[in-house]
């Protein structure tokens, strides 16, 4: 069977789409999963353009029932070897405005759907030594005051994949980020490229150096 990647919010920057497309190249299937099935669509239809098998997948990070029957649909195409968590909710305002409420709202995503996907994943990750990667951010270390949310989740998935992947070391599964210092923009040359962030990812889940890598800091 095929190997199989599996993205978790493929989102608009065209990270998700890169991805896709670099593991795919290399023989992958791809499972895209997001909620928005019109732009799920017209990146299966990218992809599949550059002769990329992909299948898009809905699902909602913020109920984990969603997630757990999402697997259940990425087991039937081939053998998971890699997962990538990209997802991230971006609440505007700043600290001090912010409600308990709206915060909690946010981790249920940003963290929660985090854990989740590991959780209902790994089973399947442990039977073919896969990996999986946490996008990251500059904001988890460097937060500003008007991202605090999603820093405080990125600064939460930055100590959940490390402590994961001692955890996962012993089944030969691999848990590990790309702290991204940089914008993503596509078209762009040099650092900025989807394609050429997506190729780190690809590295990181075949190469294993070290569980963090970062990416573009100057």
């Amino acid at each position: 069977m095929a190997k199989v990647l599996a993205v978790y919010g493929v989102g608009k920057a065209g990270l998700g789409q890169a991805l896709g497309s670099v593991f795919g190249k290399q023989g992958y299937s791809i499972a895209l999963l997001e909620r928005d099935q019109d732009h799920l669509k017209q990146v299966q239809a990218a992809l599949a353009a550059e002769g990329v098998t992909a299948t898009a997948i809905p699902v909602d990070l913020s109920d984990f029932d969603s997630i757990n029957k999402s697997v259940d649909a990425i087991s039937k195409l081939g053998d998971l070897d890699t997962v990538v968590f990209n997802a991230t909710v971006r609440r505007k305002g700043r600290p001090s405005t912010f409600t308990g409420d709206e915060i909690m709202q946010d981790l249920q995503v940003n963290v929660g759907s985090a854990v989740q996907i590991a959780n209902a994943t790994i089973p399947l990750l442990k039977q073919t030594k896969g990996a999986i990667l946490f996008t990251n951010s500059v904001v988890a270390e460097k937060p500003g005051t008007t991202d605090a949310s999603q820093s405080m989740g990125k600064a939460a998935v930055h100590n959940f994949a490390l402590s994961l992947n001692k955890d996962l070391a012993k089944d030969g599964v691999f848990s590990g980020l790309v702290n991204i210092w940089t914008y993503i923009r596509e078209g762009n040359d040099g650092k900025q490229n989807p394609d050429t962030i997506a190729q780190a990812f690809y590295d990181q889940a075949t190469q294993r150096k070290e569980p963090e890598l970062i990416y573009g800091k100057r």
